[in-house]
């Protein structure tokens, strides 16, 4: 695993064991970053993030930032978001990651693919669906663990698997509308409707 390369379902001579402990690896931070989330436990889910991690959502959901830049605005964000939905809202989210592909494996990257469920438990005791979507994880190496670089959130159509076009998906598509990056010095914006990540 020298270089990144793209993976293909099904193909046997990519199953040795280096790669098998690695894809596990990467797909254990892209299951636990829900289950942090759904816990309210920001400090170790800020631990998944590298420094300059890029979190994006297509489309953003009104009110708030299409992307959020840096591991302290994410977990602020995401803690926020998580205060609103309880006090607000009345709900405990419970997201459910499924379908994960590997899609690149590298010495030092990797990504996956999933399919994102939230469901819902309200105060009131009722249950319900409050978000079907998708998420495309880049992750980077950091020392001897996986860390997610730039996470994004399709909420709408699926993204494709793999780029027809061969661009690189380490960069965020900035001619999307909406895409603007916030920088570090940027806060993230209070919701103005009951978005749900």
């Amino acid at each position: 695993m020298s270089e990144t390369s793209w993976l293909r379902p099904g193909e046997t001579s990519q199953l040795d064991p280096r790669t098998l402990i690695e894809r596990a690896a990467v797909t254990d931070v892209v299951v636990a970053a829900g289950l942090l989330f759904d816990s309210g436990e920001f400090d170790t889910l800020g631990t998944l993030y590298t420094a300059d991690a890029l979190f994006e959502m297509r489309p953003a959901p009104e009110g708030f930032p299409a992307t959020v830049s840096t591991r302290e605005q994410i977990t602020d964000g995401l803690a926020r978001l998580w205060q609103h939905n309880r006090e607000t809202v009345g709900v405990h989210s419970r997201h459910a990651t499924s379908n994960l592909l590997v899609t690149r494996l590298g010495a030092d990257t990797a990504e996956v693919y999933s399919i994102f469920t939230v469901t819902g438990i309200y105060t009131d005791g009722r249950l319900g669906l409050r978000r079907l979507g998708n998420y495309v994880d880049l992750l980077h190496r950091e020392g001897t663990a996986w860390r997610i670089a730039h996470r994004r959130l399709y909420m709408q159509g699926p993204p494709p698997v793999w780029p027809a076009d061969g661009r690189d998906t380490d960069q965020p598509d900035t001619d999307q509308p909406g895409s603007e990056q916030l920088g570090p010095e940027q806060p993230v914006s209070e919701p103005a409707q009951e978005p749900v990540v």
